[in-house]
C-alpha cells in the first residue's frame, strides 16, 4: 500500500504586514515525502531571507541525490561557520518520511516534533548530542497511515513565557494540548495546526512575542494512478511495459489508440468504441479491466487545460473530464511514455490547433501535476 503524507501548515509573523522569519518546504520523491522548517536569525526580512535559504539549500541537497543525513550535515556545516559571525543563520528540522511508513527526523538547534495519532500523542525517543555549539537531536520512528508528525518553531514552545508559563508552553504543554483534542476518529491536519497556532499566538502579548509556524506532515492511504501512452520504441518491449503497467497498484489509464490496441493484444481482450458524448473530445474506448481508455495527444491536451480548472466546470460526458478528474484526484502518477514515433505529430493540421504533441504534452501534464504538490513518475520505453 502506498502511503501519502499530505502538508499542512498554520504561519504568522511576529509583526502583522511584516514577513514571516520562519520557511518551510516540501520535497518528494519515489521512496519518501521530506518536510522542512527552518527558523531565521530573530524576525522581519532579515531572518525571512536566512531561513528561506536554508530550506533552498536543504531541498537542492535532496535533488541532487543527497541523503537527508548528508543534506543535514552540510547545511549544518553552514550554519555552525554563520553562527555568531553576522552572516544568514538559520536553525531547522528535517523530517524523512517514507511511503512505507518510517520516518527519520534530525533537528538543529530546533524544538524536537511530536508523533500525533487519533488516540495518542508521544515524543518519539531522540538521541540527543552537540554539534559545536548546536544541540542535535536526532530519532527514526514508525509513522504509520493516520498518524503525522508535528513540527514547530520555538515561537511556539515559548510562548506565554514570564506569563502563563516560567519556560514557556514548551513541548510538553503542546503535547497536552493536543492530547485533549484526541481522541478522534480521523485527523484533521488544518484544522489542528490552525488550533495550536491561534493558542500560541494567544499566549503573546499583542503585538509581541515571534513568529510562528506550525506544520503537520499527515500520513494517510494513497491514491496511485497509472497512465500509459503511445507503444515503446523498441516493439520487442510492448509486452515489458505492458505487464509493468497492469502489475502496478492502483488505477489504470490508457491514452492512444495505438497503445489501445497493443494492450488489447497483448492481454487477449476485445476493444470496443464507447458512445461518443462529447462534442469536442474524441470518444473513448472500452477494455474489459482498465477504468479508462481514450484517445492520445487531443485527448490529453484538454485534460492538461482541465487540470487548473474547478471540478464543478468541468464538461459532463468527456472522456478528458475523466482523464483530468483521475489526474487531480492522483496523489500519485505513475506514467509509462513510449517513444514509438507518430506520424500525426507531424501534421500541419495537428500544430495549427496548437496542440502538443504526445511527449510534449505527457511532461507537460507530469510538471503541472508536480505543481500542484502530487508526486509524478516518469518511465520511457
Amino acid at each position: 500500500m502506498y502511503i501519502h503524507t499530505d502538508v499542512f501548515v498554520a504561519q504568522s509573523a511576529k509583526k502583522p504586514g511584516d514577513p514571516c522569519g520562519d520557511a518551510w518546504g516540501v520535497h518528494r520523491d519515489t521512496l519518501a515525502t521530506t518536510v522542512i522548517l527552518a527558523d531565521g536569525l530573530g524576525s522581519g526580512i532579515k531572518a525571512h531571507i536566512a531561513a528561506t535559504m536554508c530550506v533552498a539549500r536543504l531541498t537542492e541537497h535532496l535533488r541532487s541525490g543527497s541523503t537527508i543525513r548528508e543534506a543535514f550535515d552540510a547545511v549544518s556545516a553552514t550554519m555552525d561557520k554563520a553562527w555568531g559571525s553576522g552572516e544568514p543563520f538559520a536553525v531547522f528540522t528535517i523530517a524523512r518520511l517514507l511511503n512505507i511508513g518510517q520516518a527519520t527526523v534530525l533537528c538543529y538547534e530546533t524544538p524536537s516534533p511530536l508523533l500525533v495519532a487519533r488516540a495518542f500523542t508521544q515524543l518519539p525517543e531522540y538521541r540527543v548530542h552537540m554539534r559545536n555549539r548546536a544541540m542535535v537531536h536526532e530519532a527514526v520512528c514508525k509513522v504509520d497511515k493516520d498518524e503525522g508528525l508535528l513540527l514547530f518553531t520555538d515561537g511556539v514552545t515559548q510562548a506565554g513565557i514570564g506569563k502563563h508559563f516560567p519556560e514557556g508552553w514548551e513541548v510538553s504543554g503542546i503535547r497536552r494540548f493536543v492530547q485533549g483534542m484526541l481522541p478522534v476518529e480521523r485527523l484533521e491536519g488544518q484544522q489542528l495546526v490552525d488550533r495550536i497556532h491561534r493558542q500560541a499566538r494567544q499566549y503573546w502579548p499583542a503585538g509581541k512575542g515571534d513568529d510562528i509556524t506550525v506544520l503537520f506532515a499527515l500520513n494517510r492511504r494513497g491514491v496511485v494512478v497509472n497512465l500509459m501512452s503511445g507503444p515503446p520504441a523498441d516493439r520487442f518491449k510492448d509486452e515489458l511495459m505492458v505487464e509493468q503497467f497492469t502489475e502496478s497498484q492502483g488505477i489504470h489509464i490508457i491514452s492512444g489508440g495505438s497503445t489501445a490496441k497493443m494492450v488489447a493484444r497483448i492481454k487477449g481482450r476485445s476493444i470496443d468504441i464507447a458512445p461518443a458524448e462529447s462534442a469536442i473530445t474524441p470518444p473513448s474506448y472500452l477494455i474489459d479491466g482498465f477504468e479508462l481508455v481514450t484517445e492520445g495527444a487531443v485527448t490529453l491536451n484538454q485534460a492538461f487545460h482541465l487540470l487548473d480548472e474547478p471540478l464543478e466546470n468541468y464538461p459532463a460526458g468527456s472522456p478528458a473530464s475523466d482523464l483530468a478528474y483521475f489526474l487531480k484526484m492522483a496523489d500519485r502518477v505513475n506514467v509509462w511514455l513510449g517513444n514509438a514515433e507518430n506520424l500525426g505529430d507531424n501534421d500541419i493540421e495537428f500544430r495549427q490547433q496548437g496542440l502538443y504533441p504526445r511527449p510534449k504534452i505527457i511532461r507537460a501534464i507530469s510538471e503541472r501535476l508536480q505543481q500542484q504538490g502530487k508526486l509524478v513518475v516518469l518511465q520511457s520505453f
